[in-house]
């Protein structure tokens, strides 16, 4: 009979390095119990781990602002994160820091190109690097061809804006919402609807730069706007809602998946369904083969009978009153603010902090955050404010416990290591396009996350399937396909689109060398920094060694070692024979690093 592992066993066989005891992740730092949390170990050395309830809640975090506390703000709040990011945050402080999260222009980025000219002409006649987003095919027997190209450029276009981040939370929050309230893109393109096979790449397009431009704005706004957007109208069918056959698919989501979730005081019913179905008939998108698109309300397709609700909402009804029984309806929903917003900001846990929400949690930190959310009259960026400057979001428990999305691994690992994936000639379209295309088809998506692309309108399930969660992103499949994307980026790889070789590959003399020299000539204090800036939790000292002994000192035991070949390369950086040993060394160092497991966190 075959072993049979799980997700943790796994993870710890296929990462297992030189020795076992270099590999100690899950079952000690994890922060899963059920019953109980278990907390990282107080002191570097300690064997017991402090196990108990975790009772820090959001008053203002009070506790020393340091290195580790901006790393974990950081390591949370983006895709990854530069070198320079963390002194930034480490000298400006917490409030500064959050501050300058939630605070940013709301100025939409360039939008996605023709990169596509070289293989396949426009048919909308749009010239290579031409803005197509405002361009609608006006005929659905043309521009299917075009669209399947945009479609594709607009995944691309999202990764690039991922990999190229500014340091706020515009990218993770976009992405949050995305998963919350998700369309796929393929599903919209495929769509039976009239026109959607050639113009559905531009309202996928403009579905994203919704989340990406009001992310941080007012909620129960968002959810209005959804309720008409015209890729949602496509995806969950509302485009089909009539009098004559309500379709109860849009109507169901909005609440069971978007507004009110599952959680026990969410108590609709299906006829509340079926109600709320009759109300959102009669809207309909009338002009996609035309900019801008628009969704509309016809009067002959709506239901114009009396809804009646259950007494989830105190027995309710909404009279027939065309298209102002959405905005009634919308009212409706949000009347139930304490379940509204205590979804939201469970969604918003699980999503910045972690999944396990106990007794002590719900009271501490999500009813209280919920209603500061209320009180902020559903205001996404109060709610983050409070949390991130909260003794809960720098609680030591909440350290290194989360398993790290695809997204958190590929995208962060790519920044972190300031590898190329931007090509030299920033007017190279198609080149910049296939890049960006082949991380998404070649790493994310192996790994079951990729732009544009959901598994079901629930979204990703290790945000909100019990009772795993984060561990559904590792799989005998996808483990295999982290660790081959850690080694493909330590060992290198081009990518060659349209004259331009792009290539992949840390550059780990250029890594190291951002720390000061008299850290980098020390091997401790190299590893050091190593690991505190590639680990969410600190090593043993043994472990440290370890890596010191076996990576920077090929097995010998005399630092010198090191800090002799380091010495010989500073001062004759051109020399072949030095650089290859230095490089060498620190790449086994690196590698074994990212390859434990705890790298796999955050």
């Amino acid at each position: 009979m075959k072993n049979k592992y799980s997700r943790r066993n796994l993870l710890k066989k296929i990462f297992r390095l030189r020795k076992e005891e270099l590999d100690l992740l899950f079952e000690k730092y994890k922060r899963k119990n059920y019953s109980q949390r278990n907390y990282v170990p107080v002191a570097e050395n300690s064997t017991t781990n402090r196990i108990g309830a975790i009772t820090s809640g959001l008053a203002p975090y009070s506790g020393t602002w340091n290195k580790a506390t901006a790393l974990h703000l950081l390591r949370r709040t983006q895709f990854g994160f530069k070198f320079s990011n963390v002194a930034n945050f480490e000298q400006a402080g917490l409030n500064a820091s959050v501050n300058s999260l939630i605070s940013f222009s709301n100025t939409s980025p360039n939008p996605p190109v023709n990169f596509y000219q070289n293989v396949y002409s426009d048919e909308g006649n749009i010239p290579y690097g031409g803005d197509w987003t405002q361009h609608a095919f006006n005929s659905n027997s043309i521009g299917n061809t075009t669209n399947a190209w945009r479609t594709s450029g607009v995944t691309s276009w999202n990764l690039g804006l991922a990999l190229n981040q500014d340091l706020n939370i515009r990218e993770k929050m976009t992405w949050f919402w995305f998963h919350l309230i998700p369309i796929d893109f393929n599903s919209v393109r495929a769509s039976q609807n009239i026109y959607c096979g050639s113009n559905s790449a531009r309202i996928c397009y403009e579905y994203v730069q919704n989340f990406r431009t009001n992310g941080l704005g007012n909620y129960k706004t968002l959810i209005r706007n959804i309720a008409t957007q015209p890729a949602m109208m496509y995806y969950l069918n509302n485009q089909a809602n009539t009098n004559s056959a309500p379709d109860e698919n849009f109507a169901r989501e909005i609440m069971e998946l978007f507004t009110l979730g599952k959680d026990p005081l969410s108590q609709f019913t299906e006829a509340d369904v079926i109600s709320a179905a009759k109300v959102l008939t009669g809207w309909r998108v009338q002009n996609l083969n035309t900019h801008p698109t628009s969704t509309n309300f016809v009067t002959s397709q709506h239901d114009t009978s009396t809804k009646q609700f259950s007494s989830f909402f105190n027995n309710a009804t909404i009279s027939n009153n065309g298209s102002a029984e959405l905005d009634a309806f919308i009212d409706l929903i949000f009347s139930k603010s304490q379940v509204v917003s205590e979804y939201i900001c469970r969604r918003l846990y699980r999503y910045f902090v972690y999944y396990d929400i106990d007794a002590n949690i719900e009271a501490n930190v999500i009813v209280p955050l919920a209603q500061h959310f209320v009180a902020n009259n559903w205001e996404i960026a109060p709610v983050l404010d409070k949390l991130f400057k909260s003794q809960h979001f720098y609680d030591m428990a909440n350290y290194g416990v989360c398993i790290k999305s695809p997204f958190d691994l590929v995208i962060g690992s790519l920044r972190a290591f300031n590898t190329n994936y931007n090509v030299s000639d920033a007017t190279n379209y198609h080149a910049q396009y296939y890049v960006w295309a082949a991380i998404n088809t070649n790493f994310l998506t192996p790994m079951d996350q990729s732009m544009g692309s959901i598994p079901n309108v629930a979204g990703w399930p290790a945000y909100y399937q019990n009772p795993n969660f984060h561990e559904y992103w590792i799989n005998s499949n996808t483990i295999q396909k982290r660790a081959a994307f850690i080694n493909a980026i330590f060992n290198g790889f081009n990518l060659n689109y349209n004259g331009l070789t792009t290539r992949i590959e840390v550059d780990v003399i250029a890594w190291v060398s951002q720390f000061p020299s008299s850290l980098i000539s020390d091997p401790n204090t190299l590893v050091d920094q190593c690991v505190n800036y590639l680990l969410p939790i600190d090593l043993s000292t043994t472990v440290k060694n370890d890596l010191k002994v076996q990576n920077l000192l090929s097995n010998q035991t005399n630092d010198g070692y090191w800090t002799t070949a380091w010495t010989n390369y500073t001062n004759s950086p051109t020399n072949v024979g030095y650089t290859n040993i230095v490089k060498s060394r620190l790449k086994s160092l690196l590698l074994a690093i990212t390859q434990l497991s705890e790298y796999q966190l955050m």
